[in-house]
């Protein structure tokens, strides 16, 4: 019986083989903002994790203890389970969330005992996913400063500004709860960058573990100063328009900067105007009877 002859298969043209290699290089363009989209969207969702934990360690620890942490221990007290001298805020949050750095040995220790910051972060649940560590590197010394220039800012102003007041004392340390009426109305937490000038100007993060109120509220607060010599230190919108907040009653939601009641500038860069504005989110009654425009 005769064989039925085979016929090779069709192979592609170049030009067929273009078209389809065009044609994936089109859905691939079209997929990756979608894919760009969703992970920030994760990033996103995970910072509003990071800030609600945050915002709910606050909580439990004034209940223990019925004051607010300080934006920084004084300079003569240790944070008796770390050891840390003058501890930064993230150190008491730590206790309920676990301690942003842990010395891996005695060289670290060390170190530990001594320096001002460290180039790591041994918690996630205080950076934002959205960040480097590179971020978080000092302009004037180079180094990555993890607590100092981190992803968040406390509402240290009105609930527990210890710095030193020119007259003696604290500016506002300690801080009992029963100076906050409203807790789901008042910021613990949000993005923050430190100095908006230095972020906008130069580029750089300073002093982002402080979070200033629109204005300085001197007259109920004691406060004399914002967070740094160039200026305030307000909430970043760097998720979309809005940035991230926590608060005392332990919910998160992200806010734009009209929202946490600041005077907007410029949209695009997150300039704020200096010491103007609402501080109703901020001093714990929910309303500002010398909000200014």
């Amino acid at each position: 019986m005769p064989h039925a002859s085979r016929r090779p298969a069709p192979a592609f043209t170049l030009i067929e083989l273009l078209v389809v290699i065009a044609i994936i290089a089109l859905l691939i363009g079209m997929l990756l903002p979608a894919l760009g989209k969703a992970r920030g969207a994760a990033r996103a969702a995970a910072d509003l994790v990071n800030l609600r934990s945050m915002g709910q360690a606050v909580e439990m620890y004034s209940n223990d203890r019925q004051t607010f942490p300080p934006m920084r221990l004084p300079s003569n007290e240790v944070h008796e389970p770390s050891g840390r001298k003058a501890a930064r805020w993230h150190w008491v949050v730590g206790e309920y969330v676990g301690m942003p750095y842990q010395p891996r040995n005695e060289q670290e220790y060390q170190k530990f005992l001594t320096s001002d910051d460290f180039d790591r972060l041994d918690n996630e649940v205080f950076r934002d996913p959205s960040q480097t560590y590179d971020h978080f590197r000092s302009k004037a010394t180079g180094e990555i400063q993890v607590l100092r220039n981190g992803s968040y800012g406390y509402n240290y102003h009105y609930l527990g500004n210890s710095r030193a007041k020119s007259t003696g004392g604290f500016q506002n340390y300690p801080v009992r709860m029963s100076r906050i009426h409203v807790p789901f109305k008042t910021i613990v937490f949000a993005d923050s960058s430190g100095s908006q000038h230095l972020r906008i100007n130069e580029n750089y993060r300073e002093h982002s573990y402080t979070l200033d109120p629109p204005r300085l509220d001197t007259k109920n607060n004691g406060a004399e100063a914002f967070a740094h010599a160039t200026g305030q230190s307000p909430p970043e919108v760097r998720h979309g328009r809005v940035a991230h907040a926590a608060f005392l009653d332990g919910h998160a939601e992200g806010l734009t900067l009209a929202d946490f009641g600041f005077i907007v500038l410029n949209e695009r860069t997150g300039l704020v105007k200096d010491n103007t504005g609402d501080n109703g989110l901020f001093n714990g009654l929910g309303y500002d009877r010398e909000a200014t425009k």
